[in-house]
């Protein structure tokens, strides 16, 4: 098969499962009404689980392991992806799944644009214009929603941003992406856990929920399938496609988010959302051309 062509259908996966990652979160919590912290644990953890399962079980010469606990590497990883897992899942307990899924990636686009800027990476006429159409669309998403109400939940969403782009930075020169993913997940897991102990959270006792709920499944299957396997392969595709284009592609999750929120939770389609998408693709039509081109 075509490089550029797997390339693309593994973007298409990766951008699917990065929205329903959104989707599950806030069904969780809005249908179930189930704790977020417990959501983020489950996720975590079932996602480690199934990255060291898949690091141990696929055949690789040398045999892949865990980054050591001693690396900085393995702690700034589970660093990034705890702070973007545990405030996604807390700005979801008010947020819509497609405005949180905008905030979320407008705001990493525009760090990881920022970050390319900085380290030498120009941006052509086409590609800002591309960028700010695009950024324009988003807006649109947001619109209807901004109230006073969303601004603490805006704000956690921000954080969570700042996780992920750290993520993503961390995977660009990535050489064994089942590795670091791995190991992301088994740090953040670790650092989560030692959090709740620090403050004294217990996880069974002071929930009155039903562990093993729909929730649950909601939680296990984001972790293990939509943010594990998905992470992985994201990991496995950014050294392909570069932080520019990625920070671009992102964009289309709040598109995805949105239609699944309205099919799967009722959340309402507006007008104003079907234009705003237009626009959304439009803008990253534009800026994906002007990086081909350049």
């Amino acid at each position: 098969m075509n490089k550029s062509v797997q390339s693309l259908g593994l973007v298409a996966v990766v951008l699917i499962a990065f929205a329903a990652n959104s989707l599950l979160c806030r069904w969780a919590l809005l249908v179930f009404h189930y704790d977020p912290i417990v959501f983020t644990v489950l996720r975590l953890f079932s996602g480690a689980v199934t990255l060291v399962g898949l690091l141990y079980w696929l055949p690789s010469k040398p045999r892949l392991r865990l980054l050591p606990f001693s690396s900085r590497r393995f702690w700034l990883l589970g660093a990034s992806l705890l702070l973007y897992a545990l405030m996604f899942s807390l700005a979801y307990v008010q947020l819509d799944t497609g405005v949180g899924a905008f905030i979320l990636f407008v705001a990493v686009q525009l760090m990881l644009l920022l970050v390319a800027r900085f380290t030498g990476q120009r941006l052509n006429k086409q590609q800002v214009l591309g960028a700010l159409i695009a950024i324009a669309g988003l807006a649109l998403l947001l619109l209807p929603n901004a109230d006073g109400t969303y601004i603490g939940y805006a704000g956690l969403m921000l954080l969570a941003a700042m996780g992920w782009a750290m993520f993503v930075l961390l995977g660009k020169g990535s050489v064994a992406p089942l590795v670091d993913v791995s190991s992301a997940f088994v740090a953040a897991t670790l650092l989560m856990l030692g959090l709740l102990f620090v403050l004294s959270i217990p996880l069974a006792q002071s929930f009155d929920i039903d562990w093993f709920s729909n929730a649950f499944f909601l939680a296990i299957i984001s972790g293990a399938i939509t943010s594990g396997v998905g992470y992985y392969l994201w990991y496995r595709v950014l050294p392909l496609i570069g932080v520019q284009k990625a920070a671009q592609l992102q964009l289309l999750v709040p598109v995805i988010a949105t239609v699944m929120g309205s099919l799967v939770l009722g959340e309402v389609l507006t007008f104003i959302a079907v234009i705003a998408s237009g626009v959304i693709v439009f803008g990253v039509w534009l800026f994906l051309v002007a990086v081909k081109n350049k």
